[in-house]
């Protein structure tokens, strides 16, 4: 076991950190004891007012183990981090002025795998500004999945950006939006050729911009507001390799001398947005919206390899060239009424409309250029194809509901959802071989029936149960299967008594999808779903010093699928089991022994059993299951220099196990360092 002595001193840039901590630890000390804290602050006639708190530091990394697990589950690394810091700026002025107040906040910068910034800025009775970027660092690279041969490096830049011109008014306000979204990175994938397996390699490049303007005002009574945008979607994700690639069978034919493969989309989507809300006489609400998008799509797929097929013939060209479009219009209105028929009872109607067309089409060309083993050339193939094809959707849904508030003890709802569906899917594919072409036209019509019920129960003041129930069937987009069976169940307590609180809670969900094999004769093929979480958790604040929380639930996941197994040259019909039997606990504590110093310790343990000592006695029978165990203290110590500075020290440690193998085990040492500066008027904590 590597000791946190040790940690600090594995690495150098650990050291050069604690330096560079300490020297700014003692400059600013040093300089705050030359100046009394009334000297910096600033003269009441001052136009800004700036308090600044930052936090800044270094984590050290040591993993024993699968350190590509490790990077895969938190990507964690060495070097230096920002906390969370923020600078707030208030502009005190009179007359002109940019901005009233504007706030700049930022955390995991660095060695984190994520970080964000975001700014708030606003003119009272002006404009409103927020933007918000992040970034996130992903990466995965597991040895039980496709051999480790997919996995990815990336980053990820999401921002977004609203103004809002007016925001106080409430008769006439404009919104205008950006967001933003790329991925850049390499990673791993592989291309099945000629009966074998080669991987190779992919370079992402995705991005997608979308841009948004809306109006909010009175008219007539009504609230109203209306929203336009657009969207704009782009990938140029490109897949090679580099070398002779042998496949993953290195003892057959197949051999890949060059492989590209370029898959340009490119799609875009214009979208409106129209709501509309009044309140008639203080009985009768309503509120109704509708929405209308429009998304188009094209897409060119180029693949060009040379190599050796399982024959041992020699492939001096295979090239693939696809290219194709789709669109899919979409509307959908919803209207929500709410009566008040007395104070305490009321009785709401909602009607859903949704429907969309997706069609589309592409054409395919393949063209294969190849000599014998012995170089004699063979004849060129060609292939030609055309498909298209066509989805309709229709949806309706209405909800009715209604709610009772017999006293401020109880209250109940009770409800009901009707569903109906139609669908229409058109099939068109021709060979250009050959003189007919194939089509096929399936519609479907469908309607579901659930009932709703819940209640609010309080048996004593500081004590609510919260309780509510699903129970009936839920349609299946995908037309050739059954409606889902499903009912939903779940319960809440939550009690406090003076410096304590608890909750409890409960999950129940049943979902059973009911459907038949293509089979002659067809056979029973579902599946069934059971889903059960109970889970607790305690608050203690005896006194402002001292603070205790933690908590335990328990997941328990089983589903059931019915296969069908080649065994012994027969396909016999077997069960697909999988199972979770998860364990998951936490406590943190945070205490202040004496003024200056704060502890804070965590301990968070997940363990899963999965399928505990259950195994499958038939072959056509699969049990399966996912058993690890994840343990994750953490100890911190902050201690307060000055009034203007704290210096922080903790610990983390992530400890991860598997049952059926060790390959993938790690333990993961990270100590970590910061300083955490206050500054400006109003820095006290």
């Amino acid at each position: 076991m590597i000791n946190t002595i040790s940690l600090f001193a594995t690495r150098g840039i650990w050291i050069r950190s604690t330096f560079v901590l300490v020297a700014a630890a003692l400059m600013t000390t040093s300089g705050i004891g030359q100046n009394s804290p009334t000297s910096e602050t600033p003269a009441t006639d001052e136009r800004f007012e700036i308090s600044v708190s930052t936090e800044i530091g270094a984590r050290n990394v040591s993993v024993d183990g699968n350190r590509e697990k490790f990077r895969s589950d938190l990507n964690y690394r060495n070097g230096f981090r920002v906390f969370d810091s923020s600078i707030v700026v208030e502009d005190k002025g009179k007359g002109y002025k940019v901005f009233d107040s504007a706030l700049i906040i930022s955390s995991g910068w660095g060695a984190d795998p994520s970080g964000f910034l975001r700014i708030n800025m606003e003119r009272t009775g002006k404009y409103r500004l927020d933007t918000n970027v992040r970034r996130v660092s992903f990466y995965n690279n597991l040895n039980n999945h496709a051999l480790s041969q997919h996995d990815a490096d990336s980053r990820r830049t999401l921002g977004d950006i609203d103004l809002i011109v007016f925001p106080e008014s409430p008769d006439f306000r404009m919104r205008f939006g950006y967001s933003l979204n790329t991925v850049r990175g390499t990673g791993g994938y592989t291309t099945r050729a000629y009966s074998d397996e080669f991987p190779v390699v992919s370079f992402v490049s995705t991005e997608a911009h979308d841009l948004r303007a809306g109006i909010d005002g009175k008219l007539l009574g009504f609230n109203l507001t209306g929203t336009y945008g657009y969207r704009n979607f782009d990938d140029h994700t490109r897949f090679t390799q580099f070398g002779l690639n042998l496949g993953n069978n290195p003892t057959n034919n197949p051999r890949l001398f060059t492989f590209d493969r370029q898959n340009p989309v490119l799609g875009e989507t214009h979208f409106g947005i129209f709501t509309a809300q009044r309140t008639f006489a203080k009985k009768l609400d309503m509120t109704a919206r509708i929405s209308y998008s429009d998304s188009r799509t094209n897409f060119t797929l180029f693949e060009a390899l040379t190599g050796r097929d399982n024959s041992n013939n020699q492939i001096d060209l295979d090239r693939f060239e696809i290219r194709g479009d789709s669109k899919r219009p979409q509307t959908r209105a919803d209207l929500g009424l709410t009566y008040m028929v007395t104070d305490k009872f009321r009785i709401s109607n909602t009607f859903t409309f949704d429907q969309f067309n997706i069609t589309g089409g592409n054409l395919f060309a393949e063209a294969v250029y190849s000599r014998t083993s012995a170089g004699a050339p063979r004849p060129t193939t060609f292939t030609n194809t055309l498909s298209h094809r066509l989805t309709s959707y229709k949806r309706y849904v209405n909800t009715v509901e209604a709610d009772y508030q017999a006293n401020s003890m109880f209250g109940f709802n009770i409800g009901y959802r009707y569903t109906h569906r139609q669908s229409v899917l058109e099939l068109f594919d021709r060979n250009f071989a050959s003189a007919t072409p194939t089509t096929e036209v399936d519609e479907f019509s469908n309607s579901t029936h659930t009932f709703l019920a819940g209640t609010k129960i309080k048996p004593m003041k500081n004590w609510a149960i919260f309780a509510d129930v699903e129970r009936g069937r839920s349609d299946n987009v995908f037309t050739r299967l059954a409606n889902y069976r499903f009912t939903n169940f779940r319960v809440r307590s939550r009690w406090s008594f003076n410096k304590v609180a608890a909750n409890l809670s409960a999950i129940v969900k049943n979902n059973t999808n009911p459907a038949q094999s293509i089979e002659v004769p067809p056979r029973d093929f579902g599946a069934d779903v059971r889903n059960r979480t109970y889970s607790g958790s305690l608050d203690w604040d005896p006194i402002p010093e001292f603070s205790l929380s933690g908590g335990y639930t328990y997941t328990y996941i089983k589903s059931e699928s019915a296969i069908i197994v080649p065994v012994s040259g027969q396909r016999l019909q077997g069960i697909s089991e999988f199972y979770m039997r998860d364990h998951y606990a936490f406590v943190d504590v945070t205490a202040r022994p004496i003024k200056r110093i704060t502890l804070f310790g965590s301990y968070r343990f997940s363990n899963d059993q999965g399928q505990k000592d259950l195994v499958s006695t038939l072959p056509q029978n699969i049990i399966t299951s996912y058993p690890m165990t994840f343990k994750m203290p953490e100890f911190r110590m902050s201690v307060m220099l000055s009034r203007y500075i704290d210096w922080n020290i903790g610990y983390q440690y992530f400890g991860y196990t598997e049952k059926f193998q060790n390959t993938q085990d790690y333990n993961a040492h990270l100590p970590y360092m910061s300083l955490r500066i206050y500054l400006g008027r109003g820095a006290d904590r």
